[in-house]
């Protein structure tokens, strides 16, 4: 069977997420279907610096505005926001939607929270370079949102965080994890990009991927040497490198063979990813 008829049997499998990647060329909707990655396309032109997602919506940061659109649409509304760097959802049912509201990072440091009718400003955090649910990472710390206002918890040249039952940091010189109102380093080494969904914790450092297992770090092989970008989750990790290969590590693949399946996107310069019905 050739690639084309395969890929028309991939969004009819059980089991199928759809996952956004955003890159310099703009944002792409992939087809991941068990252990399989399937159809492709483009969604949205233009530079998207973040993407996030939740069980009914998806946004975008990009150089002009923040940007949503409902799954399975492909009209893109701008919310308004004014030049952006960095999005996320804080993943708390709300009036305005049952996975929560976006929260912003615009290039003038200003932090705001849009809650259906406008933004609201929670505060200025300059330069930043993630959003994960109530944290938001920065090259001067790492913050966490309480409320209509942002905290400082600590820590220097924050490159990502994720949210999940414990919370964790990437910053230049170690992995930490926050517990009892402060930051633990875990792993040595600068981390660029972190998961977390409450049962699994992955973490790209310069030296690889890593998964916490049996609380303690792991390092795993990947069949591509090309640098990771972003880690979310379906039914099992999902990561996607810098040059567009996405890779798929399913829990129990179809023709029970392990370890990761890959495929090119044909992208360049991707930034982010962000997974349909998680806020990993």
């Amino acid at each position: 069977m050739g690639e084309m008829a395969e890929d028309r049997i991939y969004a009819d499998r059980r089991g199928k997420r759809d996952v956004y990647v955003g890159a310099g060329l703009g944002v792409t909707l992939v087809a991941i279907s068990d252990d399989r990655v399937g159809r492709f396309r483009l969604l949205r032109g233009g530079r998207v610096h973040s993407v996030a997602a939740d069980e009914t919506c998806v946004v975008i940061a990009t150089d002009e505005g923040i940007y949503r659109a409902t799954h399975g649409e492909e009209t893109f509304e701008d919310l308004g926001f004014g030049p952006a760097v960095a999005v996320g959802l804080d993943g708390e049912p709300t009036a305005t939607g049952p996975d929560g509201d976006p929260i912003a990072a615009g290039s003038d440091g200003n932090l705001a929270r849009y809650d259906g009718e406008g933004w609201q400003s929670i505060g200025q955090v300059t330069d930043v370079s993630a959003i994960d649910g109530e944290w938001v990472a920065a090259p001067d710390g790492a913050y966490r949102l309480t409320g209509s206002s942002v905290e400082r918890t600590g820590l220097t040249n924050v490159r990502d965080v994720a949210a999940g039952d414990v919370p964790l940091a990437g910053t230049d010189d170690g992995l930490y994890a926050y517990g009892d109102g402060s930051w633990t380093r875990e792993q040595e080494g600068a981390f660029s990009a972190l998961a977390s969904d409450g049962q699994r914790s992955h973490a790209v450092g310069e030296t690889g991927l890593f998964e916490r297992g049996d609380d303690a770090w792991q390092r795993r092989s990947l069949p591509v040497d090309e640098p990771i970008v972003d880690v979310g989750y379906a039914q099992g990790p999902i990561a996607v490198t810098d040059f567009g290969t996405i890779l798929v590590d399913p829990p129990a693949a179809k023709d029970g063979a392990e370890g990761w399946r890959s495929r090119s996107l044909g992208l360049t310069d991707v930034t982010s990813l962000a997974v349909a019905g998680s806020t990993a």
